[in-house]
């Protein structure tokens, strides 16, 4: 979008065009409401556009008169102050303009509506490597050190900015060395083997002999006299519990069960706000983690990379069983953590020194030198939470298929001794046809082949040589790349182009088979697929992916939230914000729900801590569930933790930046970046009043004033919450939040929930910018405005049936865009 100036000149050079022949009430409405204050007696803001050309001749212009459209049937403009049309006149003035603009689509063409040819973003490649060799990309990600991708209003798929670099190039083939050589699996299969430690968990002596700090007794661990270690904090001293039996890492990756035997002890204890970090009476959280040890930090127990893999919640002081199955990398070894502990153990310890006047069974301690006498006699008479650890088990690696599914596509029932030149070639070829996503063009891999051939020559062993060309196949843009040439696509283009769409990696067989039957060119075949595809698992990734840009969540659990937000990690609330936004798409798209459920929904999906977090009714467990919002704040995606963590910064809340935020995400509109002579406008972390004079004087600026007409009240509605979305009614100088405020076409509000009201009346308009994203996410590229037919058909036909988002997603797969190129 233009600055407001450009805008008011757009138009201006609209009206007067128009004049030229539109009928008489069209004129009068022009010249009521455009040319008085940009024509021959005045310009406003140096604008003149009496002498304007009065024909659509440019593409230019055409995208230009559709934003004009727009801006009018949004009811922002005439601006403030000027006079106001009926209903009737603004309708008839939009009629008009809109026949224009599609008459002139007709005479013009659009030049550049394909999409390049787009190579694999990372998170395509890292899935697409994945489902290609049989790897879990989860443990181990191909492109984890790839440079990052720019994104393009938010989307990291955009063709003509996915370029490769010689960097890039050297990471390709690294990780391309490394996915082969991992998904080669010539030895026999793994045998399952079961481990097992009961407490102690703890070593001295000779036992402690090459062991991480983890396993060893010191001043925060000891060896207990019971049949169960105790968990006291969530720092690793005392919160971190080792699994002996795999230490150095399991022998082969797979899948594994871990079985805990737990109880949660003291719950409920006497040292009240001493303990500021753990809520009084909350479960108790055991975490299972995995972890490489081939760092060399012994503060946390020499881990190079760890992962979480599963929570618990504990109640209950009886024992229990606690199981999960996971995937755990070749190397990688299990730990149990308390996951919601006090900070530290160390600190707790300090703590509880200060309470000994207070609580009698630390008095013998209090006085006492510092040490593992203090120390271990303090834990052991300590009465708050304690996670009690009585046994752990694993099994594993499970395998269902020996040789995985990746070797197999490699080698077929090859051995390494079977290798030579013609089954070399054989094996190159199949290899291709998969990793290219469609049959192989004649001699295209020849010069593979050649190079293959050339190293066998000179002496290199056949494994390594074929292999060497299983990179090269990996690193060529066949597969890096989707070619889709231009014009209609053929069934390859279009399987690839949706399998990366919903599943954001490769086509599986069924779609495949399609494409070599030429079935997908069936309307009714593909809607088919769509909902296939849907409810495969796979679909996860493209609910993940898509929300994940559309909101733009990269800083969510990543910002430097201020010390007094540390719940926001304690709790793990980043993580709950995520799941319940998108657990909100995946039941609108499941329940097949119109799309303006985002807007009115009155009930959301939450956990305890979520919950806890919101001020709604307490509810148990880690899991998300759903819940009524009805009677609270809460409704709709722009109440969701998600929403208003990612439009704050963490620290403090600004209302033109969170203004900005929903008008791109919920209306689809992008305001133009301020002028460069203008100052930023201030977080508002002094109080309401002072933003608001500030943002007022922005508005007697004319180059300010109709951007800031959209955007403060969006903006100020959504005050009352703080920077990771908890309820507030006053900042912290105790100054009331006013989150009032007026929309540009005149209609007030007082809080969210009246801003919530005027929103969904205007529905339409959020449906169609999650059209055009989801357009934007399945195609690779910007739209253009030659793009508005097929956005305004969708929305015309979901109109008529009534249609919900899975709908809306079958009817962007079956539009002109997606089908061709």
């Amino acid at each position: 979008m233009t600055n407001p100036s450009s805008f008011f000149a757009l138009v201006f050079a609209v009206c007067f065009a128009a004049t030229t022949q539109a009928d008489e009430p069209t004129s009068a409405f022009l010249q009521n409401h455009c040319i008085r204050c940009h024509g021959n007696a005045k310009q406003k803001a140096d604008r003149r556009f009496d002498t304007l050309p009065m024909q659509i001749k440019e593409l230019d212009d055409l995208e230009r008169y559709q934003e004009i459209v727009d801006q009018l049937n949004l009811q922002s403009m005439p601006p403030e102050g000027e006079p106001q049309p009926t209903a009737e006149e603004r309708a008839k003035a939009i009629a008009d303009l809109t026949r224009q603009i599609a008459s002139a689509r007709t005479e013009l063409a659009s030049g550049g509506r394909h999409t390049v040819m787009r190579r694999l973003n990372r998170f395509e490649y890292q899935q697409t490597i994945g489902d290609l060799l049989s790897l879990n990309v989860q443990a181990w990600n191909p492109a984890a050190d790839f440079p990052p991708d720019v994104k393009v209003q938010g989307f990291d798929n955009n063709g003509r900015e996915l370029v490769t670099s010689g960097m890039l190039l050297d990471h390709y083939l690294g990780a391309a060395e490394k996915a082969v050589t991992r998904a080669t699996q010539f030895g026999p299969r793994p045998e399952s083997k079961q481990y097992a430690q009961q407490t102690p968990y703890y070593f001295d002596g000779k036992n402690k002999a090459n062991l991480p700090k983890l396993f060893q007794v010191d001043r925060f661990r000891f060896i207990p006299d019971t049949p169960y270690t105790d968990m006291y904090g969530r720092h690793y001293r005392g919160g971190h519990i080792g699994f002996r039996p795999l230490y150095g890492g399991v022998a082969h990756s797979g899948m594994y069960t871990i079985r805990v035997k737990a109880a949660a002890i003291d719950r409920d204890h006497p040292y009240g706000n001493a303990l500021d970090d753990f809520r009084n009476g909350d479960p108790l959280v055991l975490e299972v983690a995995t972890v490489d040890r081939e760092g060399s930090v012994e503060s946390t127990g020499s881990i190079t990379t760890e992962r979480s893999e599963g929570l618990a919640e504990l109640t209950s002081e009886e024992p229990a069983w606690f199981e999960w199955t996971i995937h755990i990398d070749q190397g990688f070894e299990p730990e149990v953590r308390f996951r919601n502990g006090t900070t530290a153990t160390k600190r707790l310890v300090r703590i509880i020194s200060s309470k000994a006047s207070e609580h009698p069974e630390i008095a013998p301690f209090a006085n006492m030198k510092g040490g593992m006498e203090k120390s271990h006699g303090l834990l052991k008479v300590y009465r708050g939470p304690k996670l009690r650890i009585f046994d752990i088990r694993v099994e594993g690696p499970h395998i269902d298929q020996w040789p995985p599914a990746g070797h197999t596509l490699m080698y077929g029932d090859l051995q390494s001794d079977d290798l030579n030149r013609s089954t070399i070639t054989e094996r190159l070829r199949a290899f291709a046809a998969g990793a290219f996503r469609r049959p192989l063009n004649s001699g295209e891999l020849k010069p593979i082949e050649r190079m293959v051939m050339g190293k066998l020559d000179g002496g290199m062993e056949p494994l390594a040589a074929l292999q060497l060309g299983f990179q090269t196949i990996l690193c060529s843009p066949s597969f890096i790349y989707m070619q889709e040439g231009e014009g209609t696509l053929d069934g390859y283009n279009l399987a690839s182009r949706l399998s990366y769409f919903l599943w954001s990696s490769q086509p599986d067989v069924v779609l495949l088979q399609h494409a070599k039957a030429e079935r997908l060119s069936d309307a009714n075949v593909l809607a088919a697929e769509v909902d296939r595809m849907l409810k495969d698992p796979r679909s996860e990734r493209f609910v993940n992916q898509f929300v994940r840009r559309w909101l733009d969540w990269d800083n969510i659990g990543e910002m430097p939230v201020s010390g007094e937000f540390r719940v926001y990690y304690r709790d793990n609330l980043e993580t709950a914000m995520a799941g319940e936004t998108t657990t909100l798409f995946r039941h609108i798209l499941d329940q097949n729900l119109p799309p303006k459920r985002f807007l009115d929904a009155d009930y959301t999906f939450v956990n305890r801590e979520l919950a806890a977090h919101y001020g709604l009714p307490a509810i148990e467990g880690n899991q998300l569930r759903q819940v009524s919002t009805e009677g609270t704040v809460r409704g709709g995606l722009m109440t969701h933790g998600s929403f208003l963590t990612a439009s704050a910064n963490g620290v403090d809340t600004s209302p033109v930046v969170r203004g900005i935020y929903a008008l791109e995400k919920v209306m689809g509109y992008t305001p133009p970046p301020p002028p460069d002579d203008v100052p930023e406008i201030e977080p508002d972390i002094r109080g309401a009043l002072t933003v608001r004079e500030e943002l007022a004087k922005h508005r007697s600026i004319a180059t300010c004033a109709e951007c800031h007409r959209k955007i403060d009240p969006l903006g100020f509605a959504l005050e009352n919450f703080d920077p990771i979305g908890a309820w507030r009614t006053e900042y912290g100088k105790k100054l009331p939040v006013d989150a009032s405020g007026q929309l540009p076409s005149g209609k007030k509000f007082d809080d969210i929930r009246q801003l919530r009201t005027l929103l969904i009346e205007r529905h339409e308009s959020f449906t169609r910018s999650l059209t055009e994203k989801l357009m934007t996410y399945a195609l690779g590229r910007e739209l253009e405005i030659g793009d508005r037919p097929s956005v305004d058909e969708i929305l015309a036909e979901l109109n008529n049936k009534e249609g919900g988002l899975r709908d809306l997603i079958r009817l962007v797969v079956l539009s002109k865009p997606f089908l061709n190129n």
